[in-house]
């Protein structure tokens, strides 16, 4: 009885929301991998392919490219950028307009910082970090902290799988 009250109390949360987060933070990076592409192009003698827009990787060749962009990632960064910024903006009496920007500009300094690889990289983790704060904030404001943390990290990690191995 319990069970069949929670699921239906949840299913549009993950039938509906979850899936669509994650198609949105897929398509919009595919959309500035492919800006990117076509600015290269424009100004660089060397020409990309634009099937580097689509990047296929052997999923049972390396355990470590399942473990940390879908599982560790998810977990440690929607802990940092999404939970404890959250509770520090709430703090120091940030708005949730305000706390999305910076959240989304956190994450991608991030990892502009841990990949090296130039705005591109923050570029693509900006707009997603974006998404996820606003799910985050969407949720917690529902849900509750605790829901609000693992829905945004389910988003995270399905994002994460459609860019790496689609």
């Amino acid at each position: 009885m319990f069970t069949r009250m929670c699921m239906h109390k949840y299913r549009d949360l993950l039938l509906i929301e979850l899936p669509f987060y994650a198609v949105l933070v897929f398509l919009t990076t595919k959309f500035i991998t492919t800006l990117y592409i076509l600015i290269h192009n424009t100004m660089e003698s060397e020409q990309w392919s634009y099937s580097l827009i689509f990047r296929n990787q052997n999923i049972v060749k390396n355990f470590e490219n399942i473990l940390s962009p879908i599982i560790l990632s998810p977990l440690f960064e929607t802990l940092f950028f999404c939970v404890l910024l959250y509770r520090l903006c709430k703090k120091i009496k940030i708005t949730n307009v305000y706390f999305i920007f910076v959240s989304g500009a956190v994450l991608g300094a991030y990892h502009l910082l841990k990949d090296s690889s130039g705005w591109y990289t923050f570029s693509y983790t900006f707009v997603a970090g974006l998404v996820f704060a606003y799910c985050y904030n969407k949720q917690n404001n529902k849900h509750g902290e605790n829901k609000a943390y693992i829905f945004t990290s389910f988003v995270h990690a399905l994002g994460n799988g459609l860019n790496i191995y689609i």
